[in-house]
C-alpha cells in the first residue's frame, strides 16, 4: 500500500523520508500538489499530513476529501505540534483516523502505521466480500448469465437509450423443449450440461450490447438492442445451428432443441409487457411443433 506523506518541513520529510524506508512512499510540500494523486482512486494509501501547510491546511483537505465518494479508503494521519485536547478532537472530528504530536517516537510511528495497514487490509477484505455479494445477487450460478433480477433494471435502462436515439429493441425468448424429459431421464447433472451448453451459444452469438439472462429454469431471455424482427431472425438461426451441433457443445453428444419467441418492442409500453408478448410468441412456437421461432 502506498504511504502519502504531506509536510512542507524538509527535516520532517527527511525524518520520514528515514523512519519509512521500504514502504512506498510519495512526498508533497503543500496540499494542492498531493491532489491529484489523492484524486486517483486505485488504491487505497495510508496519508500522513501536517496541519500546518502553505496555502490550505491539512484539515482543510482532510475535510475536502471526506466529501467526496471514494472506493479505496484513505487511512490519515494528523501531523502536528499542538498537543491540547481540543485540538486532537477537532482533528478527528473533521475525519482524521489518528493523530501523532510533533516530535514523535519512531517507534510510535511504526506502530500507527501498522495499525493503518491493518484497517485497510480489513476495509479492502470488505469491499471484496460485497462484490463478491453483488455478483451472487445478479448473477445465475449454473450460467454466469444475468439473473431476473439483474436484467430488469439494465433492460428498463436500454429502453431509455432506444427511446432517446429512436431505436429498436427485440425480446427472444427461448425455452428448452422436453427438458424434464432430459433431467428424468439422464439426471439434473446432464441437465445442468445442456444448460450451460444453451447459456454459451446465446452468449456466444449475442453482442456486447445485448442483455442475455436465464430467468427461469429452462427459460432464457435476450434482448436484443438495435436489432429489429430480421435481426433477431438471423441471430436465433445463429443460435440453432449451434445447438444443432450438440457432439461439439456437450460432452455426450445429446441432441437437444430450443423452442424461441420473438417480439420487436413498442417503445410506448414497458418492459414487462414485452417480456409477455415473447412468451406469447414462444408459447405459439411450442404450439407449432417445438424446435422453430415463432414472431408476435
Amino acid at each position: 500500500m502506498k504511504v502519502l506523506v504531506i509536510e512542507d518541513s524538509p527535516l520532517y520529510r527527511k525524518m520520514l523520508s528515514s523512519q519509512l524506508s521500504g514502504l512506498t512512499v510519495e512526498f508533497y510540500g503543500d496540499a494542492e500538489s498531493a491532489l491529484p494523486t489523492i484524486a486517483n482512486d486505485s488504491e487505497p494509501m495510508v496519508m500522513l499530513v501536517d496541519w500546518e501547510l502553505p496555502g490550505k491546511s491539512g484539515l482543510e483537505l482532510l475535510e475536502q476529501i471526506r466529501k467526496r465518494t471514494r472506493k479505496h479508503y484513505i487511512y490519515a494521519i494528523v501531523l502536528s505540534a499542538r498537543d491540547a485536547k481540543n485540538d486532537i478532537v477537532d482533528a478527528l472530528a473533521t475525519g482524521a483516523d489518528d493523530y501523532l504530536v510533533k516530535p514523535f517516537n519512531d517507534m510510535e510511528l511504526q506502530a500507527r502505521i501498522q495499525v493503518a495497514f491493518r484497517t485497510l487490509k480489513l476495509h479492502e477484505e470488505l469491499i471484496a466480500a460485497n462484490e463478491r455479494l453483488n455478483v451472487l445477487a445478479s448473477e445465475d450460478p449454473l450460467t454466469s448469465l444475468m439473473n431476473r433480477r439483474a436484467l430488469m433494471p439494465a433492460f428498463a435502462r436500454e429502453v431509455k437509450r432506444a427511446r432517446r436515439t429512436h431505436s429498436h429493441i427485440t425480446l427472444v425468448m427461448c425455452d428448452l423443449d422436453k427438458f424434464k424429459d432430459i433431467n428424468d431421464t439422464l439426471g439434473h447433472s446432464v441437465g445442468d450440461e445442456v444448460l450451460q451448453a444453451v447459456s454459451r451459444a446465446l452468449k456466444c452469438i449475442s453482442r456486447g450490447s445485448d442483455l442475455v439472462a436465464r430467468i427461469g429454469g429452462d427459460e432464457f431471455l435476450v434482448v436484443l438492442s438495435g436489432s429489429d424482427v430480421r435481426g433477431a431472425v438471423v441471430f436465433v438461426g445463429r443460435v440453432q445451428e449451434r445447438i444443432r451441433k450438440a457432439e461439439e457443445i456437450t460432452s455426450l453428444a445429446l441432441p437437444f432443441s430450443l423452442s424461441f419467441g420473438i417480439a420487436e418492442m413498442d417503445l410506448e409500453a414497458d418492459e414487462q409487457t414485452a417480456i409477455e408478448r415473447a412468451d406469447t410468441a414462444l408459447y405459439e412456437a411450442k404450439r407449432g411443433g417445438r424446435d422453430q421461432y415463432h414472431v408476435a
